[in-house]
């Protein structure tokens, strides 16, 4: 889609601003509602994860700590914008890889409770035997005991699990939704390098696989191996990491796993500030309220966007704790609500037939469907609609499917009967705020170099997910329960991924960047290069002067014309 983006809508400063240059100002606004619920959404799961980590490791007043968080996010957002958020990101990508290495090696190496995957093992099918008595010393009211419903023989070790099918299939339209319908992601789409935009998604995507997969296989098996009394609404809160650490760790696992939290929420939560003021002011701002906006105008606007989202999201973060909503109903949720609008997203970009009417159309009766089967499921099965039956499996697995596949199919058969037959030319008509010219070479926006460039991530791609989504569980259905030497291959391919994708995303962006480094670094302790630099410009500006002696004669009358506005100057000034 960030090649599509480079080839249909070039100039675009947001998903937005393609579809009114496409589809006109209802489909635009339509859009619009569900880009700023998805940026709510995502914004919500930061915020309430996040105070109720910060909660536990600290006893800080979780309302506060709704409140705190945002805070270090809108200042440095406020101060660098999208620049400082690409830089943010890297940084605090680092820390976070550092500690997920730390943890994974930790329970699988260093720990003297676990510290190997033999332990862990025996561990596991300890919780989980039949004969387990589940009376005292469980006293912790809520908490997992014996065998797991909906397990092959009610084990943790299997692939084997209607549970984990269910959550699968939820958590796979709900990051769509959060991906296609998030501005954050367009944003970074559009400011990628197009040479650089297919490797470096599918990369990233990669490295970031390592932070659910070695997390959930070291911190999360590691609390059902060491019996924490960790109950459903603690885990739904996103409680399972930071027990996992105060037990291995003590008070350094909870530093470790607060400074990780910080990194991740607060890179994640510039992302959705900047996608948020760019949906304000180009969305809004600029197309309804001033067309003619300066860059000084927009980024003023977004400055204030910044803050007022902030502050908006921390109040909406301490009602959300009051009502009880915590990470995990939240997470479950996002697909229903906006899983309508992937489809339509997705054939604006990539198929000339889709028309507007279809867009609006699915979106909304998709929405709205989706909310009206998951709330139905849940009376019909449970007998009653709240938070807890709500965020049961049956409920949010038929919300979410009913959403994504209904607003597709309505927009794909609305579009088949009138079809649009689209050219893209309004879309790449787009114009930036100032005219500036590009930094980028023309060739790297040549036609052939990105279709090249969408042939090879369609194969590479679509070849990733398939091995990870399908083919991966597939071939681990025969093992049926693990026996001790496929958990601990699975607990080694954990650790080297974790392992792999941390140096990769520590490494390569350094190797990429490192002739931009040392020129800044060498430029901050020496003159050396600053003056090749001025050497080399004042060779070409005196070719260029000699070869043309009209332009030497006004450069002489220029500079003469300078030192007489100087002497004025000084002879005006009052003497002291």
């Amino acid at each position: 889609m960030a090649i599509e983006i480079k080839r249909k809508a070039p100039h675009a400063h947001t998903v937005c601003e393609i579809v009114k240059a496409r589809w006109g100002t209802p489909a635009h606004i339509v859009f619009l509602v569900f880009c700023f619920m998805t940026n709510i959404i995502v914004t919500a799961m930061l915020l309430l994860g996040g105070s109720a980590v910060v909660n536990a490791l600290t006893g800080v007043n979780i309302y506060a700590a709704s409140f705190l968080i945002p805070l270090g996010v809108i200042i440095y957002t406020l101060a660098g914008g999208l620049k400082a958020t690409f830089l943010a990101s890297y940084i605090h990508s680092v820390i976070v890889h550092v500690v997920l290495v730390i943890f994974v090696y930790l329970v699988y190496t260093a720990s003297s409770e676990l510290g190997s995957p033999s332990v862990v093992y025996r561990r596991l099918l300890e919780v989980s035997s039949r004969s387990r008595i589940c009376q005292e010393p469980i006293s912790h009211t809520g908490q997992s005991c014996g065998p797991v419903s909906g397990n092959y023989k009610g084990s943790y070790l299997t692939m084997l699990s209607s549970g984990g099918l269910v959550f699968g299939i939820i958590n796979i339209v709900g990051n769509f939704g959060t991906v296609f319908v998030d501005n954050g992601y367009w944003v970074s789409a559009i400011a990628a390098r197009p040479s650089s935009t297919h490797k470096g998604y599918l990369l990233g995507g990669l490295v970031w696989f390592a932070v659910p997969f070695s997390l959930a296989t070291s911190l999360g098996l590691g609390a059902l191996a060491l019996d924490l009394p960790i109950n459903a609404s603690e885990a739904s809160h996103g409680l399972v990491p930071p027990a996992t650490a105060i037990a291995l760790m003590g008070k350094s696992g909870s530093v470790l796993l607060l400074t990780m939290l910080f990194m991740a929420v607060t890179s994640a939560g510039s992302s959705e500030l900047i996608a948020v003021s760019s949906l304000c002011t180009y969305d809004i701002y600029r197309t309804y309220i001033n067309p003619n906006a300066t860059g000084k105008k927009i980024l003023l606007v977004s400055r204030s966007i910044i803050l007022g989202f902030g502050c908006f999201m921390g109040l909406l973060a301490v009602i959300l704790n009051k009502a009880g909503v915590s990470l995990g109903w939240m997470y479950l949720a996002m697909g229903v609500i906006i899983g309508s609008a992937v489809l339509p997203i997705a054939f604006m970009l990539l198929w000339r037939k889709a028309n507007a009417f279809g867009a609006i159309l699915g979106t909304i009766i998709g929405c709205l469907i989706g909310i009206i089967t998951w709330v139905s499921v849940a009376k019909i099965e449970y007998g009653r609609v709240n938070l807890e039956t709500t965020g049961r499996n049956a409920p949010m697995l038929a919300g979410n499917l009913v959403s994504i596949l209904f607003g597709g199919a309505v927009h794909a058969i609305c579009s088949m009967i009138w079809p649009q037959n689209y050219d893209w030319e309004t879309t790449k008509d787009i114009t930036t705020v100032e005219k500036v010219q590009s930094e980028l070479p023309a060739e790297e926006f040549k036609e052939e170099k990105l279709v090249k460039a969408k042939a090879w991530i369609v194969k590479w791609g679509i070849g990733f997910t398939l091995v990870i989504v399908v083919v991966w569980p597939i071939m681990s259905l025969p093992a049926r329960e693990f026996s001790r030497g496929y958990f601990t291959f699975w607990a080694v391919i954990s650790i080297a991924w974790g392992t792999v994708g941390s140096a990769a995303i520590i490494a390569l962006p350094l190797m990429e960047s490192w002739q931009t480094i040392r020129s800044v670094c060498i430029g901050m302790f020496t003159n050396d290069m600053l003056m090749e630099k001025i050497e080399e410009i004042n060779l070409k500006l005196h070719s260029i002067v000699t070869s043309m002696p009209e332009a030497e004669r006004l450069y002489l009358l220029e500079k003469e014309k300078i030192k007489k506005m100087e002497a004025a100057e000084q002879q005006v000034q009052p003497t002291p």
